[in-house]
């Protein structure tokens, strides 16, 4: 329990930085996903704030990802678009979720990174897609963890291209 406390204490504080010859291409990744969560964040915002300046009357249309765009041609505009910004970040959000599920971390310290972001990005449990598609011959539907623990694995596997200590 002590070990648990400990590793806890240790979540969200900066990962040292090692000398690296070339850049792990997941620190990009997980850099190119802050901005993108901010800017869904910023489309959530603006959204609501719309949701409470337009009437109800003038605001039925809908835009998701289940269905085809569902336009009242009476709507405010500002409505329409802000319900295709929405929906377009919470897609942009998404691609770079999986992209962090699919970029293999190369050093150590992008795997700690990765690691160290997945667990301080979640606030409140839900913060990371949960039924995502594998997209290959296996064809199976899981959460953002498992397909991260796969990248993981397969990091390891293969091995972090660190120097050697011996």
């Amino acid at each position: 329990m002590n070990m648990v406390v400990s590793s806890a204490a240790l979540i969200g504080t900066q990962i040292p930085s090692e000398a690296a010859t070339e850049t792990d291409p997941i620190l990009a990744a997980i850099e190119t996903h802050r901005q993108v969560y901010e800017r869904l964040a910023k489309e959530v915002s603006n959204h609501s704030a719309l949701e409470s300046e337009i009437p109800l009357q003038k605001r039925q249309s809908e835009v998701n990802p289940w269905e085809d765009e569902f336009i009242v041609e009476t709507d405010d505009p500002r409505w329409i678009a802000s319900e295709r910004a929405l929906l377009a970040a919470f897609d942009a959000e998404t691609d770079a979720a999986c992209a962090l599920c699919d970029i293999r971390p190369t050093t150590r310290q992008g795997l700690l990174a990765l690691l160290n972001y997945a667990l301080t990005h979640d606030k409140d449990g839900r913060s990371w897609p949960s039924a995502l598609e594998s997209g290959d011959t296996r064809n199976i539907t899981r959460s953002w963890h498992h397909f991260l623990i796969e990248n993981v694995t397969v990091a390891l596997t293969m091995g972090l291209d660190e120097p050697s200590l011996s």
